[in-house]
Parts: structure tokens; sequence; C-alpha cells
């Protein structure tokens, strides 16, 4: 089961609603592991969504500057402040659902440069 941390997304004039629809995507079961990831630089995905780094590419793919995420058949590549903001945002509204869980986001954004 997925928690909804960003509603009524606007796709028109939100250039991060893809990120935020990546985390909208993440397993609330799971959330707190893929954060601990994306902090440490490792790309996390499944086929429908995913975060990737530029250092954790396959040989043939492209390469690119910040992080890319991916939606779909959309994606955007996004600055290291604005992915960054982007993951402690998503991480603020996911304690504000799970309180229980607030000091975990705490000790893992902690460890966020």
């Amino acid at each position: 089961m997925s928690t909804t941390l960003f509603n009524n997304l606007d796709q028109e004039n939100d250039p991060l609603w893809i990120a935020k629809e990546f985390f909208n995507s993440i397993n609330n079961m799971f959330f707190l592991r893929t954060i601990g990831y994306l902090i440490e630089g490792k790309s996390y995905g499944d086929e429908y969504s995913d975060c990737e780094f530029p250092d954790n590419l396959e040989d043939d793919e492209v390469p690119f500057e910040g992080v890319r995420f991916r939606y779909h058949d959309d994606e955007v590549v996004v600055t290291e402040e604005s992915f960054k903001d982007c993951l402690s945002l998503a991480c603020k509204k996911y304690a504000e659902i799970n309180p229980d869980k607030s000091s975990a986001i705490k000790n893992l954004l902690s460890r966020l440069q």
C-alpha cells in the first residue's frame, strides 16, 4: 500500500510533479528503506517509476547531471538541490502521516548532505 504524500499534482505547472509521483509510488512498507538508499545516492525504482543517479548508469545509457526521476513514460532531471528539497518535503509529509516514524525520518534526514 502506498501513502499519497502529494495530492492534486499539477502536471502543467509543477516541474517536480514526476519526482513527487515517484515518492507517492513508494510502498509505505519500504519508504524508510527507499529513503535510505536515495540518501546514499543509490538508484531505486520499479517497472513504473524510479530515481536514478548518474553514477549508477549502465554503460549504454546517456549520462546526465543531477538526479533523474521517471514515472511511467515521463521523466525529468532535477538538480541535486531540487532532489534534496523534494526528498525532504516527502519525508516531512510521511512523518506527518506516520508520526510513529518521525524519529526514524529525522535520523535519515540528518544523513542528507
